[in-house]
């Protein structure tokens, strides 16, 4: 017997079949790698980086670089920091699990190819795919820094309870991922179960009038992260205005997220100066915008064009099967 299972691991061995000493560890992907990889664009800076990188992941319907390209990425870029743009599947509108597999290999890929800890950004749904990431894939939390986000509803979000009901009672229903972000959803509840691990700092930001994350602060709170930084914009700036969208470029969530990226552990609104107060936006690569604009103004229609309503469901897509044990 054991000489047969001897020869039979020499011929496997010869055949190049054998199996990889060590898998990644949590749920395995079911993406195929060459979709993974295509969404991820990164600047080849990423190989040779001497600071950590960070990944920019977007809010529903748009693409990395409509939403970080003209504004944050090209502002880290100018201090020599590598960054990487995550395009979703679908512009964001499926379910989220599908999504969150784009994330999971994008801060491997990122990890193993700058030999740094990565930093994410994100808005809107693009905060919540980190923190989904974390709970169930064990690897990540040595493999990341800062977790950042702004307007990210981990908590669920009013207004797609009420889309969502109303979409029902026209027998239309949502988009898969829209179910996914109601307050009662399966997927918020799997997110709440239990805590983050420690080790990434956390920083959520949010604005009291956002119209998407609503209510801001409760839809952005994340108690299961150690030490998070829960931070609206109207504790530094009182009486401060900001709707969802404008979250992209608003001057405070900018020093805030600067603050956060260049200190130990999450942001410190004790740090920002009352002068931010005076500016409304953070600073934009004109250019850039002007490039990006086309396709952000027809994001929208992009994305419905994808997932058209005649496709959309009335009900959540089912939670996994590592989702429903952690």
């Amino acid at each position: 017997m054991r000489k047969s299972i001897l020869i039979a691991t020499t011929v496997l061995l010869a055949l190049g079949m054998a199996v990889p000493a060590s898998a990644d560890p949590g749920p395995a992907l079911e993406t195929p790698v060459a979709e993974l990889d295509a969404a991820l664009h990164c600047d080849s800076g990423i190989d040779t980086a001497t600071k950590n990188p960070v990944l920019f992941i977007p809010g529903t319907t748009v693409k990395g670089s409509e939403n970080f390209g003209w504004n944050y990425a090209a502002v880290l870029r100018k201090q020599g920091i590598a960054v990487c743009l995550l395009d979703y599947p679908a512009r964001g509108y499926q379910d989220m699990q599908v999504t969150s597999e784009y994330v999971v290999h994008a801060i491997r890929t990122m990890n193993a190819r700058s030999g740094h800890k990565v930093s994410t950004i994100g808005h809107s749904q693009g905060g919540l795919h980190p923190a989904w990431v974390l709970r169930f894939w064990p690897d990540l939390a040595s493999k990341m820094d800062d977790v950042i986000s702004f307007g990210s509803p981990y908590q669920g979000t009013a207004s797609a309870d009420r889309g969502c009901k109303l979409g029902n009672a026209v027998h239309v229903g949502c988009f898969p991922a829209a179910h996914q972000f109601r307050t009662t959803s399966e997927w918020v509840k799997a997110l709440n179960r239990a805590p983050l691990p420690a080790g990434p700092a956390y920083t959520s930001l949010y604005t009291f009038t956002d119209e998407a994350a609503s209510p801001g602060k409760p839809a952005s709170d994340l108690p299961g992260a150690p030490g998070l930084a829960h931070i609206g914009t109207q504790q530094i700036c009182p009486g401060r205005v900001g709707e969802h969208l404008a979250l992209a470029v608003d001057s405070v969530i900018y020093a805030l997220v600067m603050d956060a990226l260049g200190h130990d552990g999450p942001a410190d609104a004790s740090r920002i100066s009352k002068k931010t107060c005076l500016t409304a936006f953070m600073p934009i690569d004109v250019p850039e915008l002007a490039q990006q604009l086309p396709s952000l103004l027809s994001s929208p229609l992009a994305a419905i064009w994808q997932t058209p309503p005649n496709t959309w469901v009335t009900t959540e897509p089912p939670l996994r099967p590592y989702a429903q044990q952690g």
